[in-house]
Parts: structure tokens; sequence; C-alpha cells
């Protein structure tokens, strides 16, 4: 089942990116502090009507995650995205993604962008099977590495 957070659920988000980026793609600390900041931050200003995480809950243990922040009026950023390695195939990320631009869509934003990076191939097919497109590239040295990141946009008018 997915559903909307609750409190409990941000140190999930945070223990969740941590391991496995770690354990995946080899992020160093300077990740775990970026995520942890940001979720900490959320958890300060979230507006439940402009933003939302939800939860992939399988019998009361969290197994994935997406949220949904407001950059401005028009624009909203999705974030945390990530499906526990045993729950994945299974169709979970899609219906996260699902959950995410219908939510977009009810608080009338126009676009949905995030930021991701090459190495995340996965996620970047589900993307660009939602319609997604990479809208810039940068590389950059993040989570102790060096990284092509790219911004990726949905129009949603």
């Amino acid at each position: 089942m997915i559903r909307t957070f609750e409190q409990k659920d941000l140190q999930y988000v945070i223990e969740a990116h941590i391991r496995i980026y770690r354990n995946e793609y080899n992020y160093d600390h300077s990740f775990a502090i970026f995520i942890e900041e940001s979720v900490r931050e959320f958890s300060r200003t979230c507006r439940p009507k402009k933003e939302m995480i939800w939860i992939v809950d399988l019998d009361g243990v969290a197994t994935g995650c997406i949220g949904l922040v407001e950059l401005n009026e028009h624009t909203a950023q999705l974030r945390w995205f990530l499906i526990e390695p045993d729950a994945r195939n299974e169709g979970w990320g899609r219906q996260l993604v699902e959950h995410a631009i219908q939510f977009a869509r009810e608080q009338d934003y126009a676009s949905i962008l995030l930021w991701t990076n090459q190495d995340l191939t996965g996620a970047r097919r589900l993307y660009q099977s939602f319609g997604f497109h990479v809208a810039e590239t940068k590389r950059q040295f993040l989570s102790g590495q060096e990284l092509t990141e790219e911004k990726w946009v949905l129009p949603l008018t």
C-alpha cells in the first residue's frame, strides 16, 4: 500500500537514502548530510496542501518513498525517490511517481522538475516513461565522486 508519511517516516527516508546510496553507489558522508538537512527542512516547513511524501508500506514496513516539494507557485520538485532492493521490479516505483504527478496536477503546478545523475539508470528510464526530459546537465564533485547531474522536467499543462 502507498500512504502519506507520518513524522516517524522521515527518519526512514533519511536512513534508507544513506544506506542504499552508500551500498549501491559508494556515496560518502557528504550525501548523508545533504539528505538529512533536506528532510529536516521539509519537516520544519512542509505545507501538506502543496507538498507531500508518500511511503510504500508493506505489512507495516516502509519499503520505498517519494516526495514532492514546492519550488515556486508554478513548479514542484520530485525528491527522495527510492525503492528497497528486495521490492524493486514490482511496480512500486511507477506507482510512487504516479502519486506524485497526480498530486502536482491537483495542486495546479505547471511543471515538475527533479535532479538525478546518469548512474541511476533505472530511475532515469522510469522518469522518461512518464514524459520527463533532460533540460540541463552538469559535471560536479558530489557525494565523494565525480557525477554528471541531470535536471529533468515534466510539463503538466
